[in-house]
């Protein structure tokens, strides 16, 4: 969406230097909640610089007064629309405060990102494709539907091939005898040496039903390994899943949340049948696709017994992955509005609502209760003894993939 005349630089300061003394027209930063101090420092030193910074996102959208504090203007909203006009009026030098597009994107229009501005030696050699935006769902955690909007908006079947037409070549993934070969010692094996790994990152692959056959359809074309994210119940509708394994969907991340139902209908998930988690896993299982689950702790309902109810579940029913994460209330979502009102917040200090610190107060335990509860989950769930159960005992699923996923969280846990 950058006029074609305009040069663009990429820099992503996880793994390289922001070049603070380099000549830039303007800056555009985007950040996430956990992030946005730092990214008010950097935007800090360019504007000393005399650099003009505009910043967007889903913080800067929500809390766009702050931003402005920082940032000489903030897009709120999705900036597709808006961008071609702040870049004229920044070569006019009449760049204003806020930017807002009237209504959402036409998925239809949606360009295909310009991959080739990215170092590929900086990431794991896994694709990323967008498919489609919006949730209808409400959950209170989430600023998703907010900023993208409460229905999903499919890009059509033939934009979307067009993009992976740019990713990987049609047709299989090697010669069939070598093939054959590699899959001796691994199935996944010939995916991973030709780097066919997809992922899919949209809120809920599986929304619209026939939608997700027809693009189930089209990634089968391609000979590839894909994941991506659905809610329990896509393990009740066998024609998707039946799709999905057959074109390569190798994961499912899956947002359980909770076992409570309270909690459930409280964060807007009442649709989660706890009842029925046990047998989701297993049919999702049957069809040779894995689970990567998600947890949310310190929920209203949640006592100290939900981390040790977590780490049987995820053992017991043998989840590929499964993360547990605090409670993060974002700022604009429902949760924060809500505990805020109930003053409860207990810290605004950005960067710690990384869902790994409390930053509010829960109900039925203390603060340092949650958080040494939700370090204790991954410690046991990524334990040698718990990857060795989940991953290695027969039978197994894409043990090549979630061993050295499970791995590397081994690692990390070990310096808790």
């Amino acid at each position: 969406v950058t006029p074609p005349e305009v040069e663009v630089r990429i820099v992503d300061e996880a793994y390289e230097k922001v070049p603070l003394d380099e000549k830039f027209d303007l800056v555009g930063m985007t950040a996430q909640t956990p992030v946005a101090p730092r990214a008010y420092q950097i935007a800090q030193e360019f504007k000393k610089r005399g650099v003009p910074v505009v910043m967007g996102g889903v913080h800067a959208s929500m809390l766009p007064e702050e931003a402005l504090g920082h940032v000489d203007s903030v897009v709120i909203g999705e900036a597709e629309e808006i961008w071609p006009k702040l870049i004229e009026d920044l070569k006019k030098g009449q760049l204003r405060r806020i930017y807002q597009a009237n209504g959402f994107v036409n998925p239809s229009t949606l360009p295909i990102p310009k991959r080739e501005l990215l170092n590929e030696g900086f990431y794991f050699p896994l694709k990323l494709i967008e498919t489609t935006r919006g949730c209808p769902h409400r959950c209170d955690f989430c600023g998703v539907s907010k900023f993208f909007g409460f229905r999903y908006r499919n890009r059509p079947i033939q934009e979307i091939d067009r993009e992976l037409q740019t990713l990987f070549k049609r047709g299989p993934v090697m010669n069939p005898l070598f093939k054959k070969i590699l899959s001796f010692f691994n199935k996944d094996l010939p995916y991973f040496l030709k780097r066919r790994l997809l992922y899919i990152i949209d809120s809920n692959v599986a929304g619209d039903k026939r939608f997700a056959l027809d693009l189930a359809s089209l990634l089968k074309e391609y000979d590839l390994l894909w994941y991506g994210h659905a809610p329990v119940s896509v393990a009740f509708e066998d024609n998707l899943l039946k799709g999905f394994a057959n074109s390569g969907c190798i994961a499912l991340n899956i947002g359980f949340e909770s076992f409570s139902p309270k909690n459930l209908k409280a964060m807007g998930k009442a649709f989660n049948q706890p009842s029925q988690y046990s047998e989701a896993v297993k049919r999702i299982h049957d069809h040779g696709i894995g689970i990567m689950g998600t947890f949310i702790v310190g929920l209203d309902d949640d006592d100290p017994g939900v981390f040790q109810r977590i780490i049987d579940f995820c053992i017991s029913e043998k989840l590929d992955w499964a993360l547990a994460f605090i409670m993060a209330p974002y700022p604009g979502t429902d949760s924060f509005i809500r505990l805020e009102r109930e003053g409860r917040i207990l810290s605004k200090d950005w960067e710690k609502y990384d869902s790994l610190h409390v930053v509010y107060q829960p109900l039925l335990m203390s603060v340092d209760e949650l958080e040494k509860g939700m370090r204790r989950i991954w410690k046991e769930v990524f334990s040698l003894n718990s990857i060795y159960k989940r991953i290695f005992k027969r039978p197994w699923i894409h043990p090549l993939f979630y061993g050295v996923m499970n791995w590397q969280f081994h690692q990390l846990t070990k310096k808790w």
